[in-house]
């Protein structure tokens, strides 16, 4: 069986953070307070909405991944798949994996 090789991709992938606030929250006019205090809500106040201010302002900025458990609960609220969120976040780990190790090599 022959293997096929797919192109490698050179352009950085979008971050979670970059899709949820560029695509999701400012395509619906959402602010980052207002979807903050709807993931709180989401987990019945279990995690204060200043901790989710917080973890999604550091998502949004590129300075934390995207957990599990976060993007179960983005996708709860936005209606998509949480799957979609980790890919995304998969994706980018890996590209910059291998840019790392291409400074090695």
């Amino acid at each position: 069986m022959k293997t096929l090789k797919r192109e490698k991709m050179n352009r950085r992938p979008s971050s979670p953070g970059e899709v949820l606030g560029g695509i999701f929250l400012e395509g619906n006019n959402i602010t980052q307070a207002q979807f903050a205090q709807d993931l709180s809500d989401l987990t019945s106040g279990r995690i204060k909405t200043s901790t989710m201010k917080t973890k999604l302002s550091e998502v949004l900025n590129d300075k934390r991944a995207i957990s599990a458990e976060f993007a179960i609960l983005i996708s709860k609220l936005l209606g998509t798949n949480p799957k979609m969120w980790m890919s995304l976040q998969a994706s980018l780990d890996l590209w910059i994996a291998e840019k790392e190790l291409e400074k090695v090599g």
